[in-house]
């Protein structure tokens, strides 16, 4: 098994990855996605870097998910803060959703909050 490096008995049902080499075989319970280690067997797979990826994992790898919303941003026009990232519609006060690109904000937990709504809460 490419995983856990254990033989794979012959009565055992194994899976190949069609985009790793049919030379690369897996138990079931071994292949699984190598960011969040979900199951992958009844799955559709990436393939991606000598690795097994679930779908969610795979698009982060390749755009980046909405704070707000939590899903993938395609477009070029979005508002990353700290490592975070939003669509700029999402880009808005927790509280009062008062849209905040180029406004001051306070972020929280991966909260935002306009300078109003952040002063409330203290």
């Amino acid at each position: 098994c490419e995983s856990c490096k254990q033989p794979v008995p012959g009565d055992c049902p194994v899976v190949y990855a069609d985009r790793a080499g049919y030379s690369r075989q897996w138990h079931p319970a071994c292949f699984v996605c190598c960011r969040c280690a979900e199951p992958l067997v009844d799955l559709i797979y990436f393939w991606k870097s000598g690795a097994a990826w679930c779908g969610r994992h795979y698009c982060e790898s390749l755009r980046p998910r909405c704070a707000g919303c939590d899903e993938i941003i395609f477009s070029e026009d979005y508002q990353q803060v700290e490592g975070l990232a939003w669509h700029t519609k999402h880009f808005a006060c927790l509280e009062c959703e008062t849209l905040l690109t180029g406004k001051p904000f306070a972020l929280a937990n991966a909260s935002l909050l306009c300078t109003t709504c952040s002063q409330s809460r203290v």
